[in-house]
């Protein structure tokens, strides 16, 4: 469901990521434990790994399943948003594991980074420009982000925000209690 070995090892080469372990998940699926030289070589290869999610036929499946019926770009963006929000539980890790999407929107679990970037693979196979962006530094959270016409939207999926909210907005509006290296 993720990247194949040889897509792996050249992602982690243009990052400077060091292979530490190879693995078999219980599931059959192959992982590796990666080594990044910093903050900035996650977020760029987390980027890289949601592109390449996005070219996966599954994945484009899935996003035109739940887009479908949508009559405008900005509606599949609302209905993707609203289902990775609404359908996978937000979960912290005890190391750090960057999960396919595929797998998160199935077992409905991740944390901030899996969400957004599976957010940003469904929605880069329809074909939108995405990112993942984070808060704090080094960074604390990550959410998907969006352009449309000409400018980038939040698209946070771990509370119940609104399209186009901006993370923190969220979390006061809703009285979640934030980190204060996030303000």
């Amino acid at each position: 469901m993720g990247p194949s070995p040889d897509q792996l090892a050249e992602l982690a080469r243009r990052h400077g990521a060091k292979v530490e372990r190879s693995f078999v998940l219980p599931d059959g699926e192959p992982a590796w434990l990666l080594a990044l030289p910093s903050h900035t070589a996650k977020v760029a290869l987390l980027n890289d790994l949601a592109e390449l999610d996005s070219f996966s036929p599954l994945v484009r499946r899935y996003a035109e399943r739940i887009a479908a019926g949508a009559r405008t770009r900005t509606e599949q963006v609302i209905r993707l948003h609203a289902h990775v929000r609404d359908h996978v539980v937000h979960t912290d890790e005890p190391i750090e594991t960057f999960s396919p999407p595929l797998w998160v929107l199935t077992s409905r679990i991740g944390d901030c980074d899996d969400t957004a970037r599976a957010l940003c693979a469904l929605l880069g196979a329809l074909g939108f420009r995405t990112r993942v962006a984070t808060l704090g530094d080094p960074p604390k959270h990550a959410a998907c982000q969006v352009e449309l016409d000409g400018a980038w939207h939040w698209l946070e999926t771990t509370v119940a925000a609104h399209p186009g909210e901006h993370p923190l907005d969220a979390a006061r509006r809703l009285g979640v209690k934030t980190r204060r290296d996030l303000r």
